[in-house]
């Protein structure tokens, strides 16, 4: 076998690779985001599982289905927002309390609670105004039109035994050669999955695709990571007003 082909057979493993860490990264990150979700907004969001032997489609779909329930609850509340605006509330709400407050520490009480309340409307102004959810949406779309959307998530990578009891964050790390728990099996099955017609090295050509759909999740993780260290400083922002 000729060292090209050598190459290009190790792109692929090591796209296979980094694919599925990524898919984990995915399922994390959303999973997360969907707590911070459900625990601000009284939603009920189910979470994602993700299972070694369930295909790719069937978790992007999961996370897809996640970003809709999530864009629809935005939706809604944002919509509520509109026929109710907050600012009267508040405004109203803090005339009621100063007519009725009888101290300052009584009206700064009366404003702690309320501040405890806005985070809501806040969230929804961020998520909705920053479009990261219709974002996401159309990046997932894009992915699911790749040809391996059938192949299990153990096509693209199988952890050893020693790996499964204690992974660790450099074992993630795509390493240089072939990995010993990728099968020939598994390459075959990538390589009939990303094959495309006319293609006169069907290694090279798998290899390029998948490189292009592992490049394509990149912006997801960072879109996600960001929504939800936005999310983490609102609440926390909110929190400390009403501590």
């Amino acid at each position: 076998m000729s060292s090209e082909v050598e190459k290009d057979k190790e792109r692929l493993v090591q796209a296979a690779k980094t694919f599925f860490f990524h898919v984990q990264d995915l399922a994390s990150f959303t999973n997360t985001l969907t707590k911070l979700f459900n625990s601000n907004m009284n939603t009920q969001i189910s979470l994602m599982t993700v299972r070694n032997d369930g295909n790719v489609k069937d978790v992007f779909e999961q996370m897809l289905r996640i970003f809709k329930e999530v864009q629809s609850a935005v939706e809604a509340k944002h919509n509520k927002m509109q026929s109710d605006p907050l600012s009267s509330k508040i405004a109203a709400a803090m005339c009621s309390v100063a007519e009725k407050s009888s101290s300052v520490k009584e009206l700064q009480q009366s404003a702690k609670e309320m501040f405890h309340n806005i985070h809501i409307p806040a969230l929804v102004s961020v998520l909705n105004s920053s479009n990261v959810l219709e974002s996401l949406e159309s990046s997932l779309s894009l992915l699911m039109k790749y040809p391996i959307m059938n192949l299990q998530l153990s096509d693209f990578y199988r952890k050893d035994t020693k790996e499964q009891s204690d992974a660790t964050a450099s074992e993630k790390s795509p390493s240089p050669g072939p990995s010993k728990a990728t099968t020939i099996d598994a390459l075959n099955k990538l390589q009939d999955a990303l094959n495309t017609e006319n293609a006169k090295n069907t290694i090279k050509s798998a290899a390029d695709q998948l490189e292009q759909v592992v490049k394509t999740m990149g912006p997801i993780l960072e879109t996600l990571q960001k929504a939800i260290k936005t999310m983490e400083a609102k609440f926390s922002v909110f929190k400390k007003a009403s501590d």
